[in-house]
């Protein structure tokens, strides 16, 4: 084959020797843009066009462009409240305005395919893999939000990807590091397909699976489940579009295999198209993988039709109308986020704040600690500078909390500046997951109840960790907008700069 089905995460900004043999060598048909590719919007553009360039065709160019938790880009684009926030505002109308500028930005830098919108239905419990990244509890409103967001991609020319089949949303794990087991009745998991198929009738291109057991409907991971990717989803439910596997190096795909064989088994299994997102050597050793197993007869004719839908996806998809963008689309990001925004208790400390409340102590996480796992807007002190420009008129005093690390030192600092503060505003990012947001928050319960309001930034779960008398905010999410649209909740919006 003059191209294989994959995509590869390729390393380094520059179209350069290295990075073109590689490409040659394994022969795959896209990329996928990773936060180690990107430094500025003008630069991803040079460098897709020099590839396509110099290896002498179009490439499926993809990015994980969700908005909110998952984006790529530390400037240059709109980092938008992701579905989480969008569900809460109820409304297909901002999510496909969302789509819609999506697609204007990413199109610009030659990105053919957003890897989203994620259409898992969120279960009832924790679940650290999807959280904010889903739209919500309910089958219904993440079926609607999501068509819209479809739509507002793909009719503006970028293609769109629904994530995660059958649906991830009850898992109690993160597949990135362990392979999650639903055990939800077969009534259940046909509820959370609404969202699937109603992506399918807004024409979504691409389908991306899931590393995830579902014992109702077979023993194997839906990666590698033939009843799954070829019975249900392109059988039963009739689709005719690219069918991706989520990236196969993830250790919900490796549990019990190597990532050659795990490609080996997801073309089994029905899949069109697969990913690697890292490690060259790995990349290179599932290329010559699927080589092998498309040297045979049937499966060589099953993947005429799959690089058919493949070669789509590397050119835009024709924008259904060129809809200009409308004056409020320009703080589209800010309106989503202000709607989004919640009191989820109304504790001790009442807000607004006024002025007469004394000076706040701002608590800001320690991005620093998990620079190499969140994109934050302008790196890791983006946050902390954008808070400070907003607050240049007011008394507040801004300080860190550590992230993962539990720090004495660190933590015993923090408790004198606690117990020295009238008012403490704690901006939590997750401390069910990382300890040292978790022994701060704790601190807060002990030492400050009754003066402190905690705003939730990635994690509505963390309410539980965070009882009566303390004040509860639900952002959902930490992007710039979001830390704003929070912050005139607790100040009034008219004391912002």
């Amino acid at each position: 084959m003059r191209v294989l089905p994959l995509i590869l995460g390729v390393y380094g900004r520059k179209a350069d020797r290295p990075m073109l043999a590689h490409l040659r060598k394994t022969k795959p048909a896209g990329i996928l843009l990773l936060s180690r590719n990107i430094e500025s919007a003008a630069q991803v553009r040079a460098l897709v066009e020099d590839l396509q360039q110099r290896l002498g065709r179009r490439l499926v160019v993809s990015v994980d462009h969700e908005g909110g938790w998952v984006v790529r880009f530390k400037k240059g684009l709109t980092a938008f409240p992701g579905n989480a926030a969008l569900g809460r505002t109820g409304d297909p109308a901002l999510a496909r305005a969302v789509g819609r500028r999506m697609a204007k930005e990413l199109r610009t830098l030659g990105v053919t395919l957003n890897l989203a919108p994620v259409l898992d239905v969120l279960g009832p419990k924790y679940n650290p893999g999807i959280l904010i990244r889903s739209f919500g509890q309910d089958a219904a409103l993440c079926a609607k939000m999501g068509a819209a967001f479809v739509e507002g991609l793909q009719g503006n020319g970028v293609w769109a990807c629904a994530k995660h089949f059958p649906g991830k949303g009850a898992a109690r794990k993160d597949a990135h590091y362990a392979l999650p087991v639903i055990r939800s009745p077969r009534a259940q998991i046909e509820r959370d397909l609404k969202p699937f198929k109603a992506a399918m009738r807004a024409g979504v291109s691409c389908v991306m699976s899931s590393h995830v057991v579902m014992p109702a409907l077979d023993s194997q991971p839906a990666t590698f489940s033939e009843p799954v990717i070829r019975g249900l989803l392109r059988e039963q439910m009739d689709y005719s579009g690219v069918i991706i596997s989520d990236d196969l190096g993830m250790a919900g795909a490796t549990t019990k295999r190597t990532v050659p064989q795990a490609a080996q088994d997801a073309l089994k299994a029905g899949h069109d198209l697969f990913i690697v997102s890292h490690n060259q050597d790995v990349q290179i050793q599932a290329a010559e993988a699927l080589e092998e197993a498309l040297g045979e007869p049937a499966a060589r004719q099953a993947a005429e039709a799959s690089m058919d839908r493949i070669e789509v996806l590397a050119r835009p998809p024709r924008a259904a109308s060129r809809v200009r963008a409308k004056a409020a689309d320009l703080d589209l990001d800010l309106r989503i986020a202000r709607r989004a925004v919640s009191v989820v208790r109304r504790g001790a400390l009442k807000l607004p704040l006024k002025a007469a409340d004394g000076p706040p102590l701002l608590i800001l996480p320690g991005f620093n600690e998990i620079v190499e796992l969140f994109c934050l807007e302008n790196g890791p002190e983006g946050p902390a500078a954008f808070l400070k420009r907003l607050l240049r008129r007011t008394p507040f005093t801004l300080t860190g909390a550590p992230v993962v690390s539990k720090d004495p030192a660190a933590l015993a600092r923090l408790r004198n500046k606690i117990s020295a503060a009238p008012i403490v505003i704690f901006f939590c990012f997750e401390a069910m997951r990382f300890a040292g947001q978790r022994e701060t928050l704790s601190l807060l319960r002990r030492i400050a109840p009754r003066k402190t309001a905690i705003c939730l930034i990635r994690n509505p779960w963390d309410k539980e960790l965070a009882p009566a008398p303390l004040t509860v905010i639900d952002a959902l999410g930490f992007r710039n907008c979001q830390l704003r649209a929070s912050l005139e909740v607790i100040l009034g919006r008219g004391r912002l700069s």
